[in-house]
């Protein structure tokens, strides 16, 4: 009984690390994490609009989703050509935009495109 409960504990246990593991996969798209990122100066608790979001093979920002049809690397910069599409609209309605990341380290890079501005963003999830 005692065995049998150990390895039950042992084996609950195990979750969290496993999920956490799962949770801090590195992205596919450029080597940063996967998760929500703000604006350094703003932090987590930034506007929603300003938040981005890296996932295995694509890229979200505000209500928009962008499909990344090509990767550029050069050095610590990836250059993304992206397809935003609103939720809800039709990829034909999608607008295309070039984005420049320049890593900084495994949980920050430099976000910028021809609309905005350098921003240093930071992971928040």
């Amino acid at each position: 009984m005692s065995k049998t409960f150990t390895a039950l504990m042992m084996f609950g246990m195990l979750f969290p690390t496993i999920a956490m593991a799962q949770a801090q996969s590195k992205s596919s798209i450029v080597p940063v994490l996967t998760g929500a990122y703000a604006p350094a100066k703003g932090g987590c608790d930034a506007a929603a609009a300003a938040f981005i979001y890296i996932e295995d093979t694509g890229i979200a920002a505000n209500k928009t989703t962008g499909t990344v049809t090509s990767v550029k690397h050069d050095g610590a910069s990836y250059v993304l050509d992206i397809l935003w599409v609103e939720v809800g609209a039709d990829q034909a309605d999608g607008d295309r935009d070039t984005v420049r990341i320049e890593v900084r380290d495994a949980k920050s890079f430099y976000f910028s495109n021809p609309a905005s501005e350098r921003t240093l963003m930071r992971w928040c999830s």
